[in-house]
């Protein structure tokens, strides 16, 4: 949902084992150099071609050609820029498709600049949104204040497909050849979007890394909006040192669960700590001595339980046990306090957003004057209006399958925004329509890490590596490898499995095996 910056690409040293960097001699890039791309129902308004010399990228220098497509779908109004970076030399053969973050469809040239950096032409779509991530101010609501929905569908999906056909053309003209294979890589709407190409767009991509998936989206953007609506009822939200107290006491509680202490609920399932056995407790705020109240603990309860309706029935899930609720704007729980005592909620801005300007169509709403029932009606009105358009829950992937195709999702469970187990539901409908799904698709939890990257728990490194392993070499990700902030590694178990400590140095991946978490681990 917000903007993390991606550091899981392929590694030159893996992509040259995998495939061999190939030199070549790059084309001409000038608008006269490449051909003009067809575009599905699109009618091109602009091309060009710069060449792009000595651009530095950390301790990186690259050469390479600057294509941006800008084109329209007659009759929707929508002007659509489209880039694509092609290195001038060493081209791995390949085509990245890059991801998004909250309702932008693509990230900064940074991310785009560290794809070329490891020889792979790269493409991004901005959907004819631009790179506004928190708001959709700019293109959501006509002057009428009704959805554009011929620019929702851009975001949805139109863009995603005209963007892979687009870099693909591109390539083709400028290299003489190829692409040889394309790879999806995002996570969070970047996620979305590729499982979402996956369901509707099968052949676009050979292969797709999508991570933290912003699936579920009607639901899960009002379901964000759940721990403000807890918190409104009561006489004044918690302050942060007691939520973070909360959430610090439950890790303490289920931390060893897998057999060693290291600030890591790595089986949330298993973990059955209550909050309200804090009530009552003293801690440290800011100087001042604080109090753990019952309806804190009920509403910490609440946020972990998940969305309900006001009968009480499920509507979606809630952070794990371990993630942080008020993370400032990353978070969902967050609250701004004069004290302790005197504190207001700050809601997630893009769930906000979503409720205000495509749900009530009214950007000024004042939300904390919702009740139960009006929470219920948005939520009802959300799915009906927008899930068939972006709701990316579509289990059937046999299309995507028959192709080839190879899918490879992780969801860090101490998400503070996404729902992991809206990441764990959805692929337990893919495994429920066919039974082989790791044959093309596996899921990998990651304990302890935050919303694409961060936490105390190991990040997974280089994912899209494996991907292009499995579908270049065959070799499935039986683990992902991934490394924490502190150098402690693990080899991510895929679900339902979960890594237990076996015994040896408890920094090392290799002390560790996947296991079914069991009860008995008690």
């Amino acid at each position: 949902m917000v903007l993390p910056k991606l550091r899981c690409l392929t590694s030159a040293a893996v992509a040259a084992t995998l495939l061999g960097a190939a030199a070549v001699n790059a084309g001409n890039c000038s608008v006269a150099g490449i051909a003009q791309p067809s575009i599905p129902d699109g009618q091109l308004l602009q091309l060009t071609a710069i060449p792009v010399t000595g651009y530095q990228n950390g301790h990186t220098t690259l050469s390479f050609c600057n294509v941006t497509v800008t084109y329209t779908h007659p009759g929707k109004n929508d002007a659509i820029h489209t880039t694509v970076w092609l290195p001038l030399s060493s081209w791995n053969g390949r085509l990245q498709g890059s991801g998004g973050g909250g309702y932008a469809m693509r990230h900064d040239d940074s991310v785009l600049a560290e794809a070329v950096g490891l020889n792979y032409t790269v493409v991004a779509t901005d959907g004819g949104h631009g790179l506004v991530s928190q708001n959709s101010a700019a293109w959501s609501l006509d002057a009428s204040d009704q959805v554009n929905m011929a620019l929702l569908d851009d975001f949805a999906y139109v863009a995603l497909n005209d963007a892979a056909v687009i870099g693909k053309q591109i390539s083709h003209s400028f290299y003489g050849y190829g692409p040889n294979r394309s790879y999806w890589n995002g996570c969070s709407t970047g996620g979305r979007q590729g499982l979402m190409l996956a369901q509707r767009y099968p052949t676009a991509y050979n292969g797709i890394m999508a991570a933290a998936p912003a699936i579920n989206w009607p639901t899960f953007l009002v379901a964000e909006y759940w721990p403000q609506f807890v918190m409104n009822q009561l006489p004044s939200p918690p302050p942060t040192c007691v939520t973070d107290a909360i959430t610090a006491a439950a890790i303490t509680a289920c931390d060893a669960l897998d057999g060693v202490t290291d600030g890591v609920i790595s089986a949330p399932d298993l973990c059955t700590f209550d909050p309200l056995t804090l009530v009552n407790r003293t801690i440290a705020c800011n100087g001042t001595s604080v109090t753990v109240t019952q309806p804190a603990a009920l509403a910490v309860s609440l946020i972990w339980t998940g969305m309900r309706s006001s009968n009480g029935t499920f509507q979606w899930y809630g952070l794990e046990r371990g993630a942080p609720l008020s993370m400032g704007s990353s978070s969902l729980a967050a609250t701004t306090c004069t004290s302790p005592a005197n504190c207001t909620g700050s809601p997630f801005a893009i769930s906000s957003d979503w409720i205000r300007r495509f749900v009530l169509q009214d950007p000024a709403f004042d939300l904390s004057t919702l009740d139960h029932a009006d929470l219920d009606g948005i939520l009802a009105r959300s799915i009906a209006g927008y899930n068939a358009i972006i709701g990316t829950d579509d289990p059937d992937l046999s299309a995507f399958r028959s192709a080839g195709g190879k899918l490879l999702t992780w969801h860090g469970l101490a998400d503070p925004l996404i729902f992991p187990k809206g990441t764990e539901h959805y692929y337990r409908q893919v495994q429920a329509r066919d039974p082989a799904v790791r044959d093309f698709y596996r899921f990998f939890p990651a304990p302890g890490v935050h919303h694409c990257s961060g936490g105390e728990g190991p990040v997974p490194v280089d994912p899209l590596a494996q991907v292009v392993a499995w579908v270049e070499g065959g070799v499935a990700p039986a683990t992902l490898h991934a490394q924490a902030a502190d150098g402690r590694t693990r080899s991510l178990c895929p679900w339902p499995l979960v890594s237990m400590y076996k015994g040896g140095d408890v920094r090392e991946a290799g002390s560790y095996a996947c296991e079914e978490p069991l009860r008995q681990w008690f």
